[in-house]
């Protein structure tokens, strides 16, 4: 049984958040997935932590997101 991961991010403007959309996209991760939230200015993250060693994708994507003027929900 795989677990899947969700969280979104709210972003001051729809430029910031789509910023941060198209850095996410680009990271080579295995069954990451990025699409705008609620709306305009939010992002959706889904992906499936990784189980052979600590996951720190939650934290990297906190990090960008504060880099792009964002925070989590």
């Amino acid at each position: 049984m795989s677990i899947t991961t969700q969280n979104e991010y709210v972003f001051d403007d729809e430029p910031h958040a789509y910023r941060f959309l198209n850095a996410v996209k680009n990271w080579q991760q295995m069954d990451l997935k990025a699409e705008f939230g609620r709306d305009a200015s939010h992002v959706k993250i889904t992906y499936q932590p990784r189980k052979i060693q600590f996951d720190d994708t939650v934290s990297r994507l906190d990090d960008l997101a504060l880099q792009h003027n964002g925070s989590a929900l």
